[in-house]
């Protein structure tokens, strides 16, 4: 695949045409150098939105493109590039950035991305993260942090994802790299339910070894098999509790009435106790008279006819006080053997509403005894089942570290096997480097990662020296141009790489690199494209000939951007874009 032209809807828009093989560069120029202006510069003119646009062109997710759509919103860009000598152009909308045309056919951003990766990328079936787009970047380096790490230029967010892209392109076996990110999810997965296991209430002592599951098992199969006769032989009377209610009624008349009789047989009692005293206390005038003779007291007739009187009298109250206590009595009596007949039927009715209550149970007892079944059938069955796991847990435990071991002897007996195959691009960046840091252990090492993680592969670009942003900056420059050159499954033609690749680097370096482009490019179908703001080009120029500076920079150079005018910008308009 190679860039051809970018263009736009809009006439105040750049086109930008790139030399088809060798370099090309888009120049970021301060129109008046050293003038004493407004603050004008060249950043801002551009270069960085240039490969935000190629990017867009090549099926960018449209969310990382929402303030570009919204400051853009009846733009529509487009890209011309060849793949094995066919041409394409793509175009896609900023009203509709789902949509995208390739060749005037409408597709969605998932079928565009499909075609593209059948068209790029050597990738073998069933590898779902592998794509277009994780690949992509490796070539373009699309936002900021693209120029971090080298070996992660998009937006990879797995050490795995980042690995399986580098291990595609270097030529490595990715099926080796999944089949370890799969054991190890495995392993991951074990170690989750053993996590689980000891959270949970039920199975964290069976899981400990402080419970014997099969002596609990045991345990709760004899449970079961009671409560299930217990059901079996189970009467149950939906009329329970209407029965326990009228029972209770009974029981509380009863307690009442036992009272009333108690109190109705200590009155009849009182009243008997009475009749008793009222009938000793009985006294007559013989009685009198033998007591005062004995005293040797005479009582004249008057006075015996007075004690008659008083006797009389005393005989007609004593008569009158026990008729008066007998039918005191009599009635109570009367009630008390109407209160003990009473006594006796509320009796004879209780004592059937509790034989009844003694054959039958409550329905509420019966499902409860019913629910307590369904559980321990439950806890059984989960017990059972955690049985079975644990039995299946261990073994695929051991089977899953089995399984990594060997597959670290795998890869280590194919990386040996293929070394042959890798040597080229090992060799290619380690030149690279040397070229810059001549007296650094440099080198591209590629080894089985033993580990217990998802990585199969170690794959380490070096360049052992102080660390500095230009180190990274350098080993990124040789990785891509290794990729590009000695890199394996893609039919990729193309680096593009934007200015602030340069910054940070020794303007020794930074010149070597461009020779190091033309003696690569000169002769090359392969297409290197760079952004490169006027401060880098005055550097390198100042360390070239004035021959090779024409020949590497200015012969070179497809479009000048400068800040004189927003019409000098690449839009042609001014537009605050953001970087979403």
């Amino acid at each position: 695949m190679r860039l051809i032209r970018v263009f736009a809807n809009k006439e105040s828009f750049h086109t930008v045409v790139f030399n088809q093989t060798g370099l090309s560069f888009i120049a970021a120029k301060q129109k008046k150098p050293g003038a004493d202006d407004d603050g004008k510069t060249y950043n801002g003119v551009g270069k960085s939105l240039l490969v935000r646009i190629i990017n867009f062109c090549l099926g960018a997710d449209a969310r990382n493109y929402t303030s570009f759509c919204e400051k853009l919103a009846d733009w529509e860009f487009g890209l011309d590039f060849k793949v094995n000598m066919r041409d394409f152009t793509v175009r896609r909308s900023t009203a509709e950035p789902k949509k995208i045309f390739l060749n005037d056919e409408e597709h969605s951003l998932d079928k565009y991305t499909s075609i593209m990766k059948e068209l790029c990328f050597l990738i073998p079936e069933d590898m779902g993260s592998l794509s277009f787009r994780t690949l992509i970047p490796f070539f373009l380096r699309p936002d900021k942090g693209s120029y971090d790490n080298c070996m992660n230029p998009g937006k990879n967010h797995t050490d795995y994802q980042t690995q399986i892209n580098n291990a595609l392109l270097i030529g490595l076996d990715v099926k080796l790299a999944e089949r370890k990110y799969i054991l190890r999810k495995e392993q991951t997965r074990l170690d989750d339910l053993e996590k689980n296991f000891k959270k949970d209430d039920l199975l964290r002592d069976y899981f400990s070894g402080n419970k014997d599951i099969s002596l609990a098992l045991a345990d709760i199969d004899d449970q079961i098999k009671k409560l299930e006769n217990d059901l079996a032989s189970f009467h149950v009377a939906e009329d329970y509790h209407d029965i326990q209610a009228e029972a209770d009624e009974i029981k509380t008349n009863l307690f009442d009435l036992n009272n009333e009789i108690v109190i109705i047989q200590q009155n009849i009692k009182n009243i008997e106790n009475s009749l008793q005293s009222t009938s000793a206390s009985s006294v007559t005038i013989s009685d009198i008279e033998k007591i005062y003779n004995e005293s040797n007291v005479f009582f004249p007739e008057l006075v015996k006819k007075t004690l008659g009187d008083v006797e009389a009298f005393y005989e007609s109250l004593i008569s009158s006080r026990v008729r008066r206590l007998s039918e005191q009595k009599n009635q109570m009596l009367i009630s008390l053997n109407e209160k003990s007949r009473r006594q006796a039927g509320l009796q004879k009715q209780f004592d059937e509403k509790m034989k009844y209550l003694g054959n039958y149970q409550a329905i509420d007892v019966f499902i409860s005894l019913g629910q307590k079944s369904a559980a321990l059938k439950v806890q059984k069955d989960n017990l059972t089942r955690y049985q079975e796991l644990q039995f299946e847990y261990k073994s695929r435990e051991r089977e899953t570290k089995k399984e990594l071991l060997d597959l670290v002897e795998i890869t280590e007996n194919y990386l040996n096997e293929t070394d042959a195959a890798t040597q080229k691009i090992k060799e290619y960046f380690r030149d690279l480097a040397k070229l810059f840091y001549p007296n650094s252990v440099s080198g591209l090492k590629i080894s089985a990662n033993e580990g217990e993680n998802q990585m199969a592969f170690k794959i380490e670009p070096r360049i052992e020296s102080d660390a500095s942003d230009g180190i990274n900056k350098v080993k990124i420059f040789c990785y891509d141009l290794s990729i590009l050159l000695e890199g394996k499954n893609h039919s990729i033609d193309f680096i593009f790489h934007d200015s602030r690749l340069y910054d940070g680097i020794d303007e020794r370096q930074k010149t070597a690199m461009f020779t190091i482009l033309r003696d690569v490019f000169l002769n090359s179908k392969k297409q290197y494209i760079a952004t490169i703001n006027q401060n880098q080009l005055a550097e390198i120029m100042a360390n070239l000939s004035a021959d090779d500076y024409k020949t590497i920079i200015e012969d070179n150079i497809v479009l000048t951007l400068t800040d004189d005018d927003d019409s000098e910008k690449l839009l042609g308009i001014k537009a605050d874009i953001g970087s979403k």
